[in-house]
């Protein structure tokens, strides 16, 4: 019993430290426009995966990712001409850089409280949230709200910028993490300095361009900030986000002034992992309903995404057969397509002559069909209980 249980804890420890395999992506990039670099980068990647390549191989190709801020921007492939897909991202500095700009824009035109969803399908889940299956996701996932929040306090000219982290650990990591990179790079940057001019002092270490919080402090926010952004909120600190706002608007009431700009990046106030009541899933919902979604990218499933960009209407593209990377817009709507509305869309779509009859005019539906349609909106009520 003693041999048997050694070897059990020996080949949990063997499957512990083995860096996870994509199995929680999915063949992306339905998030991201159609380009070739990225759709065949990615199918590339697929290809590898799953050749019977040397375990050690399998691990590097596994923890590599070409969703990071830091790499080289996609050459977009104009060759087709203008068309529809143009407007969504290249890549995720693109994607980052254009909601920096929406999010001003509508800031500009007076909207004090705004939304971005970013959710890249390695990142996150539809469920559970933000995913770190593979090595490096993490600060990888981090890097991007750093990025988005760097871009959008200097498309608003914002000197104050408050970036509030869903909790104090992560708060304290990257407040210093990335205060030790700037001092890195600005040493670095001081001996080249030396190099050049033969002496002279040492460049000085250059501060965030914002203050890191989180919304498990006691004062989160204070008066003098002018801009406040709340990375990734999730529903273990959704009550805490909803006090935040009420405390920034307090304080803009009490110094009699305009109410401030508060944007909230990735929200998941919601979960299937956490339990909640009705009243406070509504409670939610109303919250989050006084936002305005200046940018948002999700994918569905493999095949194509729902897109905005403020002050456009939401787009649904799906992926056009024979032109690998490039996508089709198949509707677009003023308010954001989802649930049994976005599954009639993409079923016009894909089977449109199915609710044509053989002379070519709109056939009523067959019991089964119509059986058909009770179950599927008998799941998506399921579903929408477990969000």
């Amino acid at each position: 019993l003693w041999v048997s249980h050694l070897k059990m804890m020996l080949s949990i420890q063997s499957v512990q430290g083995q860096c996870v395999p994509c199995r929680s992506r999915r063949s992306t990039p339905a998030a991201f426009s159609g380009h070739k670099a990225v759709a065949s980068t990615t199918r590339r990647t697929s290809a590898l995966q799953s050749a019977p390549v040397p375990q050690q191989k399998r691990r590097v190709i596994a923890c590599t990712s070409e969703f990071d801020v830091d790499n080289e921007p996609v050459v977009r492939d104009d060759s087709l001409g203008p068309r529809d897909d143009d407007v969504l991202p290249a890549d995720l500095g693109d994607a980052l850089r254009e909601a920096a700009l929406a999010t001003s824009e509508a800031i500009q035109r007076g909207a004090s409280r705004t939304q971005v969803e970013l959710l890249l399908t390695e990142f996150w889940d539809p469920v559970s949230g933000p995913i770190f299956p593979n090595r490096g996701d993490q600060e990888r996932f981090w890097r991007m709200t750093r990025r988005f929040i760097e871009q959008l306090a200097a498309a608003t000219g914002a000197k104050n910028v408050n970036a509030v982290y869903p909790d104090s650990g992560v708060a304290a990591m990257l407040s210093y993490q990335w205060k030790k990179a700037a001092q890195e790079e600005a040493a670095a940057a001081g001996q080249e300095q030396e190099q050049e001019q033969g002496g002279g002092e040492a460049a000085a270490a250059g501060p965030l361009p914002f203050r890191i919080t989180s919304l498990n402090d006691r004062l989160p926010v204070s008066p003098e900030d002018d801009l406040v952004v709340v990375a990734c909120p999730d529903p273990f600190v959704a009550e805490e986000c909803m006090r935040l706002v009420r405390q920034v608007g307090e304080q803009d009431e009490k110094e009699g002034r305009e109410e401030r700009p508060v944007v909230l990046f990735n929200p998941r106030l919601s979960s299937g992992d956490v339990g909640l009541g009705l009243n406070a899933r509504r409670l939610r919902e109303n919250f989050t309903k006084n936002f305005v979604v200046t940018y948002s990218l999700r994918p569905i499933a493999d095949v194509g995404s729902v897109f905005r960009r403020y002050p456009g209407m939401w787009k649904v593209f799906l992926e056009e057969e024979g032109l690998p990377g490039r996508y089709k817009l198949i509707a677009e709507r003023p308010a954001r397509p989802a649930g049994e509305m976005l599954d009639y869309l993409i079923q016009q779509a894909t089977q449109p002559e199915a609710a044509l009859g053989p002379d070519g005019k709109p056939q009523a539906p067959s019991l089964l069909s119509q059986v058909g349609t009770v179950l599927n909106s008998l799941q998506y009520f399921m579903r929408s209980l477990s969000k």
